[in-house]
């Protein structure tokens, strides 16, 4: 604790005035105490390991490194003890119960705004008031299913709300993670100070979506998505996170549609109707008919679904108009007004300044106060009064003045401090860590029940980033996060778990869930980039080879390999190829890096369907160092040895940690077409440039050098070699071998969903089969043909997949541009 102290001008969540600490930090500390040298450095690294390991990331939309940013949590949680959390949860449930019932009248009856209790332009001025949703009855009354609010506390220990999280509130899943990540930290600490555990809180979530999901009487269980804006949004990993978790299908707009006033999921097996959606959207994107017609994210006529009352919305379209700042201002007479009681979590002071006297009150206060627009904006930040010097001042009043109705002044708090564990050098694993006291703001979360509101035991701490201004706490400006500890007064159920303690008959037909189309897409592609990941490797492997060997013993003319790495992108045509091939094994930017990058693209849309493991081995792939290191050939070979055993590994995944169903057979066919197209055109090139170049580069890129040798113990030949690559169906590197597999999984998809191309690869079977020994040689025109015929199959194969069962991608990226 060397260097750290509490300041006299705010509060300290660790330190009393007498720089002892707090009676509820006393355990933690003697515990972090006992983990003194080597220790701490531990606690650091393995809260870091964990977060890269699983791919636990959050977008930081300027940031160069953009959803490959990791998400930063500080392993130290943010400890509260009991008697306070018990105040902190009784005012977010009436805070919620409150803004539920403001929402009810605002898209009601509006008697609120026709007495005056809320002046009209607080809300009609705030862009999300949405008309359309005038008049809609949400599934229980429940307009505000899922709640946040920012607090801070004060100087005097007071918690106080900053603002209201109420359109689509983001974290919940954040703090999960979070807790995953420190509770592996500290467990014994975990268990010994009786902390309350998030599950509950999670199955609540669900269990009310299942209560309040309208259905018919023959719809069979319910169906729950969760709406997504997609992989390049900032809080994806979130919304992936949460979709595993609660048992959800993680959607997009384009997997959505509408039709005779119902919302369906468009699958693999057809259409399934939709009960409830978990939204993770922007109101006025979610529904370009009636919203925003621009929108290339949202459901066209959902509005008018859930304005018939099929669908459950949450939370409902047009709840992000309470998150004006303009409203805190009126709600402590709203509370005693609706509910008849006084707000027991007070609102920070807020000025509206569509009122003159409001207005008034706050310049005369402007050292005190920030100035903020109603509509939150990386375009118009908050401005500190106390930072502007008199020309600043009377520029920003006159901004103010031109528009009075669109700005808040709100106090300025001197928010709490808490302790963070840091590296003295951030860039040395080995310096000394210390203590450092940063500002804290807290996120903490509701969700509604039939019977109330329950509100999460815990919640998302936010620390203010190092190097920008202590008293802006924001993620999309470097800030990290903490786990927030909230102590029992007796011990925990520790043995609660979000998963039904009993299957009943009626629960098998919810574990068939049909495959959504995108989904499908994802892992064919998924499979195809995997694949063509590790052909890149091994043709770079075998091509750095011959340019190693051809410095030993010159050749006449470019090397088949060389010739192949030319054919496929990886290497410009002339030039010097040594330094060519260097490039492609291990700029970041190009060859091998590049396709790295799309199987990485692929597999974070695909968050919430692979494994841990999965996610390990990937990021192993991508964070390694020879990617970003200047080598020499040979090390080059050495870096590619360690990408193809890699590939072998996420292999492995796929066929020994995958379920057979329908999304595994959409992944083997991406990998056999890839592998197939692959074969193909390197046996052309083999066969019309390799005559006089030897065929050991063939074997080893098609894998397949010590079958030969256990088999043959000779020289490679065209024949043997031929029928082991081309007809050996006991080969997984073979053409024979890809094209069954083919065969059998088109078969199996064709029994479950209709006509495919089966006939097309029974024909290309019979064509291979046909093939005799005297056709394996480079000069048989019948071979020539079953190659051209194979690699037409994986065309034809690929668009028939495409038509019958993907969704066509050129008009969306068209309406993501106008976006």
């Amino acid at each position: 604790m060397s260097g750290y102290a509490a300041l006299p001008d705010r509060y300290d969540e660790l330190l009393t005035d007498d720089d002892a600490p707090r009676a509820h930090w006393s355990a933690f500390m003697r515990s972090l105490a006992a983990r003194q040298g080597p220790g701490v450095s531990d606690t650091l690294s393995l809260t870091e390991r964990e977060i890269r390991e699983n791919g636990i990331t959050y977008n930081v939309y300027a940031d160069p490194k953009g959803a490959d940013r990791p998400w930063e949590v500080d392993p130290l949680p943010l400890v509260l003890p009991a008697e306070e959390w018990a105040q902190i949860e009784a005012g977010i449930a009436q805070r919620a119960d409150l803004l539920n019932r403001v929402l009810a009248d605002v898209y009601g009856p509006q008697e609120l705004l026709r007495s005056g209790a809320i002046p009209p332009p607080v809300l009609f001025g705030h862009s999300g008031f949405l008309h359309p949703a005038q008049g809609i009855h949400p599934p229980g009354g429940v307009h505000l299913f899922q709640y946040a609010a920012d607090l801070a506390r004060s100087p005097d220990g007071q918690w106080w709300v900053v603002s209201d999280r109420t359109q689509a509130p983001s974290g919940s899943g954040y703090a999960l993670e979070n807790r995953l990540v420190v509770s592996r930290v500290f467990p014994e600490l975990f268990r010994e100070l009786h902390t309350q555990h998030l599950a509950s809180f999670f199955a609540t979530l669900r269990d009310s979506l299942l209560h309040w999901a309208p259905r018919g009487r023959d719809d069979g269980p319910p169906l729950i998505v969760l709406l997504t804006p997609g992989p390049y949004n900032e809080t994806y990993f979130e919304h992936a996170l949460l979709a595993r978790y609660l048992g959800f299908a993680l959607v997009e707009g384009s997997d959505l549609t509408v039709r005779d006033g119902f919302v369906w999921m468009k699958t693999v097996d057809g259409l399934r109707r939709v009960h409830a959606v978990l939204r993770r959207q922007d109101d006025d994107y979610c529904d370009p008919l009636e919203l925003r017609s621009d929108s290339a994210l949202g459901v066209p006529g959902l509005t008018d679904v859930a304005r018939r009352g099929n669908v459950m919305l949450a939370n409902a379209l047009g709840s992000g108009v309470l998150e004006t700042g303009a409203l805190l201002g009126y709600l402590p007479a709203l509370s005693e007004q609706l509910l008849g009681e006084p707000l027991k979590l007070p609102s920070v002071a807020t000025w509206w300044m569509g009122e003159p006297a409001a207005m008034k009150d706050a310049w005369g206060k402007l050292d005190h106060v920030l100035i903020k627009p109603l509509e939150r904006s990386s375009k118009n930040p908050a401005v500190f009064g106390a930072d502007l010097d008199d020309a600043g001042r009377a520029a920003l009043r006159a901004r103010v003045a031109a528009h009075p109705g669109r700005f808040v002044a709100q106090e300025w708090v001197h928010v709490s401090q808490a302790p963070t564990l840091e590296r003295a050098d951030a860039n040395d694993a080995y310096a000394p860590d210390r203590l450092h006291a940063r500002t804290v703001g807290l996120r903490v979360f509701a969700v509604a029940t039939p019977g109330g509101y329950k509100v999460m035991p815990g919640g998302l701490t936010r620390v203010a980033g190092q190097g920008g201004d202590p008293r802006v706490i924001a993620m999309q400006h470097g800030g990290r996060s903490k786990d927030t500890w909230v102590l029992s007064e007796g011990p925990v159920n520790a043995a609660f778990t979000l998963l039904s303690r009993t299957i009943g008959p009626e629960d098998l037909a919810q574990v068939r869930t049909s495959l959504p189309s995108r989904a499908a897409e994802n892992l064919f592609w998924f499979g195809r980039y995997g694949e063509r990941c590790d052909a890149m490797a091994r043709l770079l492997r075998v091509a750095i080879g011959e340019v190693l060997d051809a410095l030993d013993e010159p050749g006449d003319g470019l090397a088949p390999p060389i010739l192949l790495a030319t054919h496929f992108g990886l290497i410009p045509r002339g030039g010097d190829v040594a330094a060519s091939l260097l490039t492609a094994a291990t700029h970041p930017d190009h060859g091998v890096s590049h396709h790295v990058r799309q199987l990485l693209r692929t597999a974070f849309s695909l968050r919430d369907r692979l494994s841990s493991d999965n996610w390990r081995t990937l990021h192993q792939l991508s964070a390694d160092p020879a990617f970003r290191q200047e080598l020499s050939l040979p090390e080059a070979l050495t870096w590619l040895d360690r990408a193809v055993a890699t590939m072998m590994t996420l292999s492995g995944f796929v066929l020994d940690g995958m379920n057979r169903g329908t999304g595994w057979r959409f992944l083997s066919i991406g990998r056999r077409l890839e592998r197939l197209a692959m074969l193909c055109q390197t046996l052309q090139m083999a066969t019309r440039e390799g005559r006089g170049h030897g065929l050991d580069w063939l074997l080893n890129l098609c894998d397949s050098a010590v079958s030969y040798r256990a088999r043959y113990v000779a020289s490679p030949e065209w024949m043997p070699v031929l029928d082991m690559v081309l007809r050996d169906v006991g080969n997984p590197r073979s053409v024979a071998f890809q094209v069954k597999g083919l065969v059998d999984f088109a078969g199996r998809l064709e029994s479950q969903l209709g006509p495919l191309a089966s006939e097309s690869l029974l024909a290309t079977q019979a064509s291979l089969n046909a093939l005799t020994a005297a056709d394996l040689h480079p000069d048989s025109p019948a071979l020539a043909a079953v190659l051209a015929q194979c690699h037409s199959t994986t065309l034809a194969l690929s668009d028939a997949l495409s038509s019958k069962f993907f969704s066509p991608a050129s008009p969306r990226s068209l309406l993501s541009v106008v976006a």
